[in-house]
């Protein structure tokens, strides 16, 4: 119990779960596969902080709307789970309440809120992208202008990774605009276009980035009228520049000749059948098609966050989801934290990608779970 105590002491002292947290969102980066990632969450976060919520018989627990959408949603999840799924499926749902309630709880936010760390993140991914192309160019893996499939990361796929770039310039904006670092600003946007166009020719990562110019065109136009008025003349230029470019520019070309990829097609076929299964409960959380698409190329998942919460667990779960994300994004509004425009890129992105929120430690983990965690998180640590 010595050992229980002293760990207890060091958490309200030094914070343990906000480093132990970095350390995770820093192995999705720096470890190369998901088994490695799974051990560094199972035993600094998972273990440590299941041990610290039974000990304590959960009294540093503070109830808040969003905490008790995600209890709704994970009791409908084991609802789901006793129907349609296995042992290894509680499990997973064990995984992400325990990663829900240290992020809420147990970590100190006010790190996560600062200028610096909102600016290094979105250098280091940035850097990991750019200096992996680098080194794969060099050895020859893959060539200058072709598309990069596999970084070397945990984060290794070219669509999450261009999602979490987009999400990462969205957290560090309000700062290089309050800080007037207009310098760091364009050398940002040059550093995430080039990479999720060239180097990861990834369109999901580009809608982000548009997403972003819509959202403060649309913040400017609540408020000026004259920023309205340049930033549509801005935007007419920008969608003139490109529609040259498409046919002069061989990858902008590719970009946008792989259409939608078949999505819109999957996105009908899936729904039917979630309708067939039933729109309340869904198809199963182990529910996998035997349906084609494109003259018979296999469906691997939905391709879209909202209709793989509503195809494996129902109705129930996408709204309770959507009920949480306008919780936790009105309380960012509230509280003018940026991790709310983080956190509202990623949805829009995701709905271009995206697949079940119960599992291992992945991609949307650091999407979705981190922010929506971390934006209702009011705690203070001692100093």
């Amino acid at each position: 119990m010595s050992a229980l105590h002293g760990m207890q002491r060091w958490h309200e002292r030094y914070g343990y779960f906000t480093f132990a947290l970095l350390i995770f969102i820093a192995s999705f980066l720096l470890l190369p596969t998901s088994k490695m990632v799974n051990n560094v969450y199972y035993v600094l976060l998972a273990l440590p902080a299941l041990v610290f919520f039974v000990v304590r018989l959960g009294r540093d627990i503070r109830p808040s709307p969003a905490l008790l959408l995600w209890a709704g949603l994970c009791a409908w999840y084991l609802l789901v789970g006793a129907l349609s799924g296995s042992g290894q499926y509680f499990k997973h749902v064990l995984y992400l309440a325990l990663f829900v309630l240290l992020v809420s709880q147990l970590v100190d936010p006010r790190i996560f809120r600062t200028a610096l760390f909102a600016r290094g993140l979105f250098w280091v991914v940035g850097i990991y992208v750019l200096g992996s192309a680098i080194v794969y160019w060099i050895i020859g893996r893959y060539a200058p202008g072709e598309r990069i499939i596999w970084l070397p990361g945990r984060m290794a796929g070219p669509i999450y990774t261009s999602m979490w770039l987009a999400c990462c310039f969205a957290l560090a904006l309000p700062t290089w605009i309050a800080q007037r670092r207009w310098l760091e600003l364009a050398a940002a946007l040059a550093l995430a276009v080039f990479c999720m166009a060239y180097v990861l020719q990834s369109r999901s990562g580009l809608v982000g980035m548009l997403a972003i110019c819509a959202l403060i065109c649309a913040w400017h136009a609540m408020r000026h009228l004259r920023y309205f008025l340049i930033l549509a003349v801005a935007a007419v230029i920008v969608v003139g520049v490109v529609l040259f470019a498409v046919p002069e520019v061989p990858v902008m070309s590719q970009l946008f000749a792989r259409a939608d990829s078949g999505r819109f097609e999957l996105w009908r076929v899936l729904a039917g059948e979630w309708q067939a299964c039933g729109i309340w409960l869904g198809c199963g959380v182990h529910y996998t098609t035997s349906s084609t698409i494109m003259g018979g190329v296999a469906i691997q998942h939905p391709h879209n966050i909202y209709l793989a919460l509503g195809l494996y667990s129902g109705l129930v779960s996408l709204l309770l989801f959507l009920a949480l994300a306008i919780v936790v994004l009105r309380h960012a509004w509230v509280q003018r934290d940026p991790w709310g425009l983080y956190l509202l890129v990623a949805l829009i992105v995701l709905n271009f990608d995206g697949s079940k929120l119960v599992g291992n430690p992945d991609e949307l983990w650091m999407l979705v779970l981190l922010p929506m965690a971390l934006i209702p998180n009011e705690r203070r640590t001692q100093p």
